[in-house]
C-alpha cells in the first residue's frame, strides 16, 4: 500500500470521530460545569451575607434596651446563619445611629464580632442616601465576607462580599445600650 492510498483511507475512515470530538470538547465542558458551580456558590454565599445582615438588624431592632452581652448573643447567633460557609471569614458590625434635624448622622453605640473594631461612639457616619430620616434613630447592620472559591487553584483571590441593612427600632424610638 502506498502512502497516498493510506492517507486517503484514513481520510475516509469515520471510526472514532465521536471520541476525538469528545476529547476536544470535554475540557471545555468540564470548565463550564466547574465555573457554573463556582458562580452559583458565590451567589449563595452573597445571599447568606444579606440574610445575616438582615437578621442582625431585625433582632436588634426588636429591643428597647440592650446590653453588650445581649448584642454579643445576637451577633453570635446571626453568624450561624452563614453556615455552611466559614464564619471566621465574616465580620459583623451592628450600630445605632442618630440623624439630627440638620441631617448630620453620628454613632450612638456600636459592637462587632471577634477582633473587628466597632465604630467609634460619637463619630460621624455616612448613611446611604435616602435611607434615614432626620431626627430619627436607626439600627445599622454591616456584614462583610471574604469568599474564597473552592476551586480557584490560586488564580482567583478572595472576593469581598458585603451588605448593609438599615432598620428603625420597633418598640421605642431608639434602642439604648446599658
Amino acid at each position: 500500500m502506498s502512502l497516498r492510498s493510506t492517507l486517503g483511507a484514513l481520510r475516509r475512515d469515520r471510526k472514532g470521530l465521536a471520541l476525538v470530538e469528545f476529547a476536544l470538547t470535554a475540557p471545555f465542558l468540564i470548565l463550564l460545569y466547574l465555573g457554573t458551580y463556582q458562580v452559583n456558590d458565590a451567589v449563595g454565599c452573597n445571599r447568606k451575607v444579606t440574610i445575616t445582615a438582615r437578621s442582625v438588624a431585625d433582632l436588634t431592632s426588636q429591643y428597647a434596651t440592650v446590653t453588650s452581652g445581649s448584642v454579643a448573643e445576637i451577633l453570635n447567633a446571626s453568624a450561624q446563619v452563614m453556615a455552611p460557609y466559614d464564619t471566621a471569614r465574616a465580620t459583623i458590625i451592628v450600630s445605632e445611629i442618630y440623624t439630627d434635624t440638620s441631617g448630620a448622622t453620628r454613632i450612638v453605640w456600636s459592637q462587632a464580632t471577634g477582633t473587628v473594631t466597632p465604630h467609634t461612639v460619637g463619630a460621624t457616619f455616612t448613611p446611604k442616601p435616602n435611607l434615614v430620616s432626620n431626627d430619627t434613630y436607626s439600627i445599622v447592620a454591616e456584614v462583610t465576607y471574604a469568599y474564597v472559591p473552592a476551586m480557584s487553584f490560586g488564580v482567583v483571590g478572595p472576593l469581598s462580599l458585603g451588605d448593609t441593612i438599615y432598620m428603625r427600632p420597633r418598640i421605642s424610638s431608639m434602642v439604648s445600650m446599658t
